[in-house]
Parts: C-alpha cells; sequence; structure tokens
C-alpha cells in the first residue's frame, strides 16, 4: 500500500526537526551538540524540584520533544530516527537540570533504551546524582510466555506515564521527593495497558537522495508491506512484526472490539494483565500513530468509547484523543486504558488535569512570553567530569593485565566472527576487537588513571561503550560503570585503601547486580552472561581467580548445548546449528569472547 514517499531533506532531519520544535516553543533551551533539550521556565525552588528527564529515539513525535515543560519533562534527549541516544548524550541531559533531591528517567522497554539510559544513570550515580529508572510496559499485543524473558514493549502509555510522573514532580511546590514521583510512575505502569493496529508500514524519510538507512533498536525489523486489503495488530512502534495479519479489512466498530477484547478479555490469560472492575475509574486515550486523519481519528474514540460502555460498562473518566506518540508515518492508531482507581484515583486525575505548556500535551503559552524570553540555543553542553576517589590501584598490574586480556581478545576474534555469522549479524567479533584496540590505544596514550580506582572504571566504560557500542558495548560499560559506582560508595564507609582481592571480588559482584538490573538474560539463556555470571560468583564463593576463570570458560562452552532465548540467534534455523556439530555444537560468540578477555585477565594476573 505504500507508496515510499517523503519529501527529501539535504541536512539532518533530526537535529532540523528539533530546532523547528524549539522555534515554535520559548521555554525551551537546545544543547544542539547533544541533541538535548530542556525546560528553561523552571519554578523558583527548581533545584528542590525532582527532574524528569526521557528520550528514545526519532520518529515518536511529539514524544518527546513535545512532552518538555512545567508539569510535565523537565529535559528530552533525542537518538536517530528509532534509535536511543548514546549514553553522553544522556548524561548531558541528566546534567542540564540539576536537582538537589535527584532524577527520575523515563524510557521505553527497548534493549537500546534501556542500556544507554541505564548506564548514564550509572555514571550519574557515581557522580552522586540521585537517580531512578522507570521502563514503561504497556503493550500486551505479544503473550507473556514469548515477551517472559524481554517483558512488554512500551508504546503509547509512555505518553501518560510523562504527564503524571511530570506532574507530580512540580505539583504543590515540588514537595514530591523521588521516591513519591518513582513510586507513582511505577503504579501508573502496572495499571496500564495498550494495543495497535495498522493499515500499512512506516516509510524513513530520505536525505538528500540517499537510500533510507535502518538505524533502528534491536526489536526493529524490515518487513514486507501489507496488502491492499489488510490490516496487522499488534504491531510496535518501529516496524516491528503485528501478531496477526486480518483481511479484508474489518470495520472500525469490529476493530474496536478485537482491540478491546485483548485489553480486557479476563479469559486471555497471555494478555490480561490489569483488572478492571466493575466501579474503577478508568482513562482512555486513543492515539495517532502518524498518518491517520484527525476526522477518523475521533470517529475512532467515539466507536471505541461506545463500545467500552456497551460491552464492558466502562465509561471513561477522562478521554485523551490526539497524536501522543508516533511511528513517523504509521497509518494507523492505538488504544491504551488507564485504571485510574488501582493506580492512585483522584490523585491520578488532579495530576492529569495539572496546566501544562508542553505542546505535546497542550498548549498554553501566553502571548507576553513571547516577548520576555531570550535566546533559546545553548551552544556549549554542562562539563562533565569523572568521579574521583582515594581508592587505590596497582598501575602496572592494571596496564598488563588488560593488554593481556585485549591480546587473548584478538587471537579469538575469527573464531567469535565466525560463530556470530551464523548465530546473529557478524560484527560480535569486529566489535570485540574494536574494544581491545581502543584500550590498547588509551593504555599507549595514558589516557586512562590506572591509580584511581573509581575514575578508572568510568573511563575504562567510557571508553568501552564509545568503541563498541551496540547492545554488547552497553552490557560491558553498565557492568564496569557499576563497580565504580560500588567504589565510590565503599570509599564513603572505610575512606582511602588499596584494592584486594577480597574488594574486587565484592566489587565484580556489584557490577553484576548492577547489569542484572537492565538486563534479564541469565545462565542459561545463551547469552555472554553464561561466562560473567560463573566467573563473578565462583571468584565470589572460593576466592580462587584460577577456578573462576575455569568456570567462565565451562559457561561459555556450555552454550553449545543450549537454545537462544535473546537476540538474533533465536530465529536461526536448527539446520545452521548443526554445521558445529563436530566441535560440540555452535556457542554463544559473546560468551566465548567474554571467557577469552577472562582468561588474559587470569594469565597475566597470576604471571
Amino acid at each position: 500500500m505504500s507508496q515510499e514517499k517523503h519529501w527529501n531533506y539535504t541536512k539532518d532531519i533530526v537535529r532540523t526537526s528539533i530546532s523547528g520544535v524549539c522555534a515554535a516553543n520559548p521555554y525551551l533551551k537546545y544543547i544542539e551538540s547533544e541533541r538535548v533539550v530542556y525546560n528553561s521556565h523552571s519554578p523558583e525552588n527548581g533545584e528542590e524540584k525532582v527532574t524528569v528527564v526521557s528520550g528514545g529515539g526519532s520518529g515518536h513525535e511529539p514524544l518527546h520533544l513535545g512532552f518538555v515543560g512545567d508539569a510535565l519533562l523537565d529535559v528530552a534527549v533525542a537518538g536517530s530516527i528509532f534509535a536511543s541516544p548514546s549514553v553522553k548524550q544522556v548524561l548531558s541531559g541528566i546534567h542540564s537540570k540539576p536537582s538537589k533531591k535527584g532524577t527520575v528517567v523515563v524510557v521505553k522497554n527497548y534493549t537500546g533504551d534501556i542500556l544507554h539510559f541505564g548506564l548514564a544513570i550509572e555514571r550519574a550515580r557515581s557522580q552522586g546524582i540521585n537517580a531512578g529508572l522507570l521502563i514503561v510496559q504497556d503493550d500486551v499485543s505479544v503473550g507473556k510466555t514469548k515477551n517472559g524473558k524481554v517483558g512488554r514493549r512500551g508504546l503509547a502509555g509512555t505518553a501518560l506515564v510523562h504527564k503524571l510522573v511530570g506532574a507530580k514532580s512540580f505539583v504543590d511546590g515540588c514537595k514530591a521527593s523521588l521516591d513519591d514521583v518513582m513510586d507513582l510512575g511505577q503504579r501508573v505502569i502496572d495499571n496500564m495497558v495498550t494495543i495497535g493496529a495498522s493499515l500499512d508500514r512506516v516509510v524513513i524519510p530520505t536525505v538528500h537522495g540517499e537510500e533510507k538507512q535502518d538505524d533502528s533498536d534491536d526489536e526493529d525489523e524490515k518487513i514486507d508491506e501489507l496488502g491492499k486489503d489488510e490490516i496487522e495488530i499488534g504491531m510496535g512502534i518501529h516496524n516491528e512484526h503485528g501478531i496477526k495479519r486480518v483481511s479484508p479489512i474489518p470495520t472500525v466498530d469490529q476493530l474496536a472490539e478485537t482491540l478491546l477484547a485483548y485489553l480486557l478479555d479476563p479469559n486471555d490469560k497471555e494478555r490480561y494483565y490489569v483488572d478492571f472492575d466493575k466501579d474503577d475509574d478508568v482513562v482512555l486515550l486513543i492515539n495517532n500513530l502518524g498518518s491517520t486523519s484527525v476526522l477518523e481519528l475521533y470517529a475512532i474514540q467515539a466507536i471505541v468509547n461506545e463500545k467500552l460502555f456497551s460491552i464492558y460498562n466502562i465509561k471513561p473518566v477522562r478521554i485523551y484523543t490526539g497524536t501522543f506518540v508516533t511511528s513517523l508515518d504509521g497509518p494507523g492508531i492505538s488504544i491504551t486504558l488507564l485504571n485510574v482507581t488501582k493506580a492512585g484515583g483522584d490523585e491520578i486525575l488532579r495530576l492529569l488535569d495539572l496546566p501544562t505548556n508542553a505542546p505535546g500535551w497542550n498548549s498554553a503559552i501566553q502571548s507576553s512570553d513571547w516577548k520576555t524570553l531570550g535566546e533559546q540555543l545553548v551552544k556549549e553542553a554542562p562539563e562533565i567530569h569523572y568521579a574521583t576517589s582515594s581508592i587505590k590501584l596497582d598501575p602496572e598490574l592494571v596496564k598488563k593485565i588488560l593488554l593481556k586480556g585485549c591480546e587473548e581478545v584478538k587471537k579469538v576474534e575469527p573464531k567469535v566472527t565466525l560463530y556470530d555469522t551464523v548465530a546473529g549479524d557478524g560484527d560480535c567479533g569486529e566489535t570485540l576487537l574494536a574494544g581491545a584496540d581502543s584500550i590498547t590505544n588509551s593504555l599507549r596514550d595514558n589516557s586512562i588513571d590506572l591509580t584511581d580506582a573509581v575514575r578508572f572504571f568510568e573511563e575504562l566504560g567510557d571508553v568501552v561503550e564509545s568503541a563498541m557500542g551496540g547492545t554488547s558495548g552497553g552490557l560491558y560499560s553498565i557492568f564496569i560503570s557499576s563497580m565504580s559506582s560500588f567504589l565510590k560508595q565503599q570509599e564513603k564507609s572505610r575512606g582511602a585503601f588499596t584494592v584486594s582481592e577480597e574488594d574486587f571480588a565484592d566489587t565484580l559482584e556489584a557490577g553484576l547486580k548492577g547489569l542484572q538490573r537492565y538486563t534479564r538474560a541469565r545462565v542459561g539463556d545463551r547469552t555472554l552472561m553464561d561466562a560473567l555470571i560463573p566467573f563473578v560468583e565462583t571468584f565470589k564463593s572460593t576466592g580462587d581467580i584460577n577456578k573462576a576463570a575455569q568456570a567462565a570458560h565451562d559457561g561459555a562452552e556450555s552454550t553449545r548445548k543450549l537454545a537462544a532465548k535473546f537476540g538474533r540467534a533465536s530465529y536461526v534455523a536448527e539446520e545452521e546449528f548443526r554445521r558445529f556439530d563436530s566441535e560440540g555444537g555452535l556457542p554463544d560468540p559473546g560468551a566465548i569472547g567474554l571467557a577469552a578477555l577472562i582468561n588474559g585477565f587470569v594469565s597475566a594476573y597470576q604471571s
């Protein structure tokens, strides 16, 4: 159905679009180098207010930039189209609106967003900033069995979360604490469900005649177009597969009944996430995925509203209809229901009704404000310093360990690349090699502090994340940064000390716990965690670094017999795996690479 037709741009469409958004809203300040936008119209006691930060890939406008304003978001961070912003961008956003109480970061449940925003939070914590993460999960299309590890995707309910946590942080003289805002946000997420449907795929805009690029998160896919008389139910906001196609296209009445059943049928045990009891107050949000006309959108809302009452005896106490969370030019809609009673009752309604000047929710900018507000463009990003400490390392030993580990990674790279060519997209070996080369170069340039343990791990995490990128870079960096955060906390209770083997075991354990907050992968899921978890746990329990290295090796080898549950390997046909029967099966490339890295570290430490 799609005609693959868009305006043709000669400049970066994301940066150009942000400039347009800021030109239309005098309250916004724009840190151009980091694609960060923040609200300059703060209350007098602004630093006493919990800061609310969100962001993600572009292409979902007015999310997230359109939700920056009083009683809503304080800061939005924009990535490329359908791709998460970098850790550096997010950290810049966190620093752009300092708060004595702390910062709440809201993301949708996609791997790239969780890893990059999560790592930024770990960095912020190590720098003394109190920060918490809210992960929006409102999609019901993918059943509980299939999404058991990954969880539900974040869809249009994100707009409601933004409005409610933003209002909570702002109302009553900004008296809410970080825990107050986090608790409110989690209650909203836990009591909200969304389902979408679309007539066709999304078209990525063209820049200067170039072919459109797929620069999306791990979950995003290039998918064939729908037929002329076909509709898809359950599509995500990055062109992901839905759960089924329906042909011929049903009437809107029929579609409304089908979609509401996914949200409200208690007999559908795979998708029934929220109880809606007879007397519960409910909010209805009808969202335009991009190219549904306003005329049709309000007609769909009226039909959905009628079906809610006639079938389920639900009469919404608030109805929101409009363009909140789009998928570029997606010709579809989504329906979100929030159980107000279970999420917080009258407080929820009060916060929803609190006025805001954010145009994504409404427009409340007074004419006088246009004349009084000054220059919007912020030419320099806030300077971010690495945390320091009085906790010491042996610099010569650290250098020797790192160099040997990188050497082992270079040796194993061809095998890792071969394995990943079958089990993934072929870049795992190159990604690990890029990380190893960057660490080696940093050591040669003396650009990493090898004496201050806290600063060392912060700088090392930055080097790894910048060089490797993607999911694996995020995983390594979160692990490393969590170690830095732990040591900084240790300094507060113990003062100055030199890291011993026992201290390092505790630090590794803290790094693993930090990483496990951002990934559900565990031993047996055929990921690098099959090597990392045995290494950390064995070292912690035995204090024997050789046994720990052997446990990492054994864990990596065990993946030859495991079925993949995460990433692209979960889609590979069984016959592809049989090519490696002679060596015991096809292992997880990331686990093999990590085991080699650990082996290098340990051999250097023992020499």
